[in-house]
C-alpha cells in the first residue's frame, strides 16, 4: 500500500527546492531525488525520462527495488550554510516526499549495465 502523492503546492517543496510539480533532480553528491512521488514504480519511470539529461542510467525493476521513500519539510536555518530542510514525518504540516536514489546504488546500476553490455559484445 503506497501513500497517495501530495499536491506539492501544499507542501514546502517549493521553499526547498524551487519545485512546484514531481521533479527529478540530482544533488551534488550525485544522488537522485524524485521529488513529489511515493511511489517507485512511477519515480522509476519518471527518472528514466531525466536520466540522459541527468546523466544518470536507465533505472530497473531491481534498481526500483533500493529506492529510499524520505519525506522532507522546510526548515529555518539560523545561519547562512545550515540546511534549510529537514526530515519529516508523512502528513506533517508542509511535508513532502522524497524518492532516493543513492550515488552507490546508481553506481551499481552503472557497473551492472556495463557488464551486461560486455556480456552481449562477447556473445555476438
Amino acid at each position: 500500500m503506497f501513500l497517495p502523492m501530495p499536491d506539492l503546492v501544499t507542501t514546502d517543496a517549493y521553499a526547498c527546492f524551487g519545485v512546484r510539480h514531481p521533479t527529478v533532480l540530482v544533488l551534488d553528491d550525485g544522488s537522485v531525488f524524485a521529488v513529489g512521488f511515493t511511489r517507485p514504480d512511477i519515480a522509476r519511470d519518471a527518472i528514466g525520462a531525466a536520466a540522459l539529461d541527468i546523466g544518470v542510467p536507465l533505472p530497473t525493476r531491481d534498481d526500483a527495488g533500493v529506492f529510499r521513500l524520505a519525506w522532507f519539510a522546510y526548515t529555518h536555518a539560523l545561519r547562512h550554510g545550515d540546511p534549510i530542510m529537514r526530515r519529516a514525518a508523512p502528513g506533517e504540516d508542509g511535508a513532502f516526499p522524497v524518492i532516493v536514489w543513492r550515488a552507490v546504488d546508481i553506481d551499481t546500476a552503472r557497473a551492472v549495465q556495463a557488464a551486461d553490455l560486455v556480456t552481449l559484445a562477447v556473445a555476438a
